[in-house]
């Protein structure tokens, strides 16, 4: 039973809040937020995302930081909006590569970090959902994303996220994990993703917590991290959400990027995916392993 009653009391820990110091205004040091986070899928944009952090005190947006030079090994990341900056399309990074990040802002400041991608962990074949609860479309709901696939061996991390018609909740929404409740096993049928309906959080972060209806396509992701990106999300999610990251300042979370007053994480993950289109947004739980229900 523990190894089935762990990733069920997950499904009701998503990401926290991340420490902060309670300083005051005269106190606050401004850092530099990097969230640089690059897969192996060419379909999806590599991103390195630039900030400032705020006051705790403070109500404005977070700032972005504009007119960086930003490479990962030789691959220049153009902006393509303020503080986002993308690789060429088509550019997905490879299992044992080495990776260097390299920022330089216009003010002439410099950031480096290294990082490799670690074998994926996870092999995922198929996934399906299932209505978990709720009377009408009118009133919030839950389905869940359960996983067919086979959890390597190998010592792994992950972070579990989905998307709804490719809308994804924000990231720091997502859960994270250790493999102690698989590690070297088949999975079938394993309700891994809760997915909360909430015209409240469909207000706030869009459709990607719509109701669910016919036609949707949902989409589950299963990150495989190495060890200092896991230990990292989990110093940043002790507490609660903030989006976007460091909003307002964290303390005493990690980071493997060299420089002056920087917070943030260099990675590169490995994706497994799959997606499953509904039909009948109300059928009952594990229809696909009992088609008699």
């Amino acid at each position: 039973m523990k190894k089935y009653l762990i990733p069920l009391l997950l499904l009701f820990l998503a990401a926290c809040t991340e420490k902060v110091d309670l300083r005051s205004r005269s106190d606050y040091h401004e850092y530099l937020a990097v969230e640089a986070t690059l897969t192996d899928r060419p379909e999806d944009a590599q991103r390195v995302i630039l900030s400032r952090t705020i006051s705790y005190f403070h109500q404005e947006a977070q700032p972005m930081v504009r007119g960086a030079s930003v490479r990962v090994n030789d691959v220049v990341f153009n902006e393509k909006e303020p503080g986002i900056y993308e690789a060429p399309e088509g550019y997905a990074c490879q299992e044992g590569v080495d990776y260097r990040l390299r920022i330089r802002l216009p003010e002439g400041e410099e950031y480096e970090a290294e990082a490799t991608m670690p074998e994926n962990g996870f092999r995922l074949d198929a996934v399906d959902y299932a209505y978990a609860g709720g009377k009408t479309m009118d009133s919030d709901s839950l389905w869940t994303l359960a996983v067919w696939g086979y959890e390597k061996e190998i010592e792994s991390y992950f972070l579990l996220t989905h998307a709804v018609n490719g809308l994804y909740p924000p990231f720091s929404m997502a859960i994270v994990s250790d493999d102690k409740f698989f590690n070297n096993a088949e999975v079938a049928g394993f309700p891994i993703t809760g997915l909360l309906q909430s015209e409240v959080f469909r207000k706030q972060y869009g459709d990607c917590y719509k109701y669910i209806e016919a036609g949707d396509v949902l989409t589950q992701e299963i990150w495989t991290l190495d060890k200092g990106y896991y230990d990292y999300l989990v110093a940043l999610t002790m507490g609660g959400t903030s989006i976007p990251l460091f909003t307002p300042q964290p303390a005493n979370v990690p980071t493997n990027i060299r420089g002056e007053q920087v917070l943030g994480y260099f990675a590169v993950c490995p994706v497994s995916r799959a997606s499953v289109t509904v039909d009948d947004p109300f059928r009952p739980y594990f229809k696909r392993m009992f088609p008699f229900l």
